[in-house]
């Protein structure tokens, strides 16, 4: 490949990753305006009676792509008519997933002992058939690099749930705020995706010329489902066995935590995947890629991750108000948690890219029993021992799951320890100072801004003084003028 090419081709790259984070910076600023106004008309029980089907929900979603956006995103060649015959697939598995969760829903008010549960799944169930629907025309933006349409499908999807939310819950609807917040940006993704595509089925492929796409996205949809086991077992748990209002605390902390992740991972993904899945054959432009990749990741999620555990008195008064104080231990509780789900990624990349979902099925069997023991011991003492032993189990199973993903591939530990180290050193020195200098007694506007004040200061301090840090500084400042000038090189 021509020094050219190459250099557009890592331009593409990086200038798809700038526009979904650009666009996930303002889809954060709306769900956290949407949350901080809704938080204050729906009340935690609230909050965790949608919560508990949401849990349930949230591991039965992941059956309704069976993997195969990836899929078709990873293949090396795709046809028109194989992407139709996937999208007959997703949707068909949707039909039959919102008709089987309605039948399930007396089950879950049974085992939950809330009637009313019920209307609540009903209501839901169609988001199944929404995500059916939407999933091959947003798999074809990121596989063509269309992802200024992605971006803004994805933006007004946010948009419509966070106003309707705000408004539902501002007119006195309660929990069915949260429900017509779901319905309305999952049915504006779908509706947003086709338009943004221009992607239109035709003649579908037969089944065999699906049949290797299907494997691939058999093993990564069973992967995907323990995951979602994993991540939602605690809401199911603390839902079941401690009631909801712990759980619409637990369920708040837990998405100020993840916010940073989910906020990064995500459209970073969309831009990274389809890239290192074009790299399969180079393993030198691969390496080199993935490694500036992980090292935004952890120049971006680290910071924010610490600064939200340590800030979490003042963050969860101000965007949650005073009926959430019980957030506040469960935010600091989930933070190690939350650093590790923001380095998934480093993980997810290769295993999408280079194929080996089967790899991460195995992986994920062991990851994900070590969690759900975490979380199970910690249960008897509540909620808070649920975050405790979550934490604990995605630390201790982070290093083995990185050694054992980059087995027989261009990457090694190190590449990731290389390129992350100043960001962790910078964002400990930080959060230290801004928890030895907080100003307790201010009111939680002024405490929070500076504490943002000093630990945005010191971890600047921090890459200022490490060796090396002014050089990814200096880096990163490039990075922006050359993703505005269109001038972007591959990263080294």
């Amino acid at each position: 490949m021509t020094g050219e090419k190459s250099n557009d081709f890592a331009g593409r790259t990086a200038r798809g990753a700038a526009v979904m984070l650009l666009a996930r910076g303002f889809g954060t600023a709306i769900s956290v305006a949407a949350m901080a106004v809704i938080a204050r008309f729906v009340s935690p029980e609230e909050f965790g009676v949608v919560a508990m089907v949401i849990a349930i929900l949230g591991i039965a979603r992941v059956l309704e792509e069976f993997g195969l956006g990836d899929a078709a995103i990873q293949a090396e060649r795709i046809t028109e008519g194989q992407v139709t015959s996937l999208a007959i697939v997703n949707v068909v598995a949707g039909v039959l997933l919102t008709a089987g969760f309605m039948a399930c829903g007396p089950l879950l008010v049974d085992f939950y002992d809330r009637p009313e549960l019920l209307p609540i799944c009903f209501a839901l169930a169609p988001l199944f058939i929404f995500a059916g629907l939407g999933s091959q025309p947003r798999a074809m933006m990121r596989r063509g690099f269309h992802f200024r349409a992605l971006a803004i499908a994805q933006a007004v999807s946010l948009a419509v749930a966070a106003l309707t939310g705000m408004i539902a819950a501002i007119a006195g609807l309660g929990a069915w705020a949260i429900v017509l917040q779901h319905l309305a940006g999952a049915a504006a993704l779908t509706v947003a995706s086709w338009i943004a595509s221009g992607w239109r089925p035709c003649r579908p492929a037969p089944l065999a010329a699906i049949r290797p796409l299907l494997g691939y996205g058999m093993n990564l949809g069973a992967s995907q489902f323990i995951n979602a086991l994993t991540r939602n077992i605690d809401d199911i748990l603390i839902g079941r066995w401690v009631g909801p209002a712990a759980l619409g605390a637990y369920g708040r902390a837990f998405q100020l935590m993840s916010l940073p992740s989910t906020q990064l991972n995500q459209p970073l993904s969309s831009a990274v995947v389809p890239a290192l899945s074009r790299l399969q054959r180079d393993p030198d432009r691969y390496r080199r890629l993935y490694r500036s990749s992980v090292e935004v990741i952890a120049s971006l999620a680290f910071p924010l991750a610490v600064f939200t555990g340590v800030a979490a008195p003042a963050m969860v008064g101000i965007l949650l108000g005073p009926d959430w104080s019980e957030s506040v231990p469960l935010l600091r509780a989930l933070t190690p948690a939350g650093l590790i789900v923001s380095m998934n990624v480093a993980t997810g990349w290769v295993y999408l890219s280079l194929g080996r979902t089967d790899r991460q099925l195995r992986w994920r069997l062991v990851g994900s029993a070590a969690a759900i023991a975490g979380m199970v011991v910690g249960l008897q003492w509540g909620a808070l021992g649920v975050a405790i032993g979550l934490s604990s189990a995605r630390v201790v199973m982070r290093i083995p799951a990185m050694i054992y993903c980059f087995h027989g591939t261009p990457l090694r530990l190190l590449d990731v320890g290389e390129v992350i180290w100043r960001s962790v050193l910078a964002s400990v020195a930080g959060g230290l100072a801004a928890w030895c200098f907080d100003p307790e007694t201010l009111a939680d506007g002024f405490r929070l801004l500076i504490q943002f004040g000093i630990f945005a200061v010191t971890w600047l301090i921090g890459m200022v003084v490490i060796p090396g840090g002014i050089g990814r500084l200096q880096a990163g400042v490039g990075l922006v003028r050359g993703l505005r000038s269109g001038e972007v090189g591959d990263a080294t």
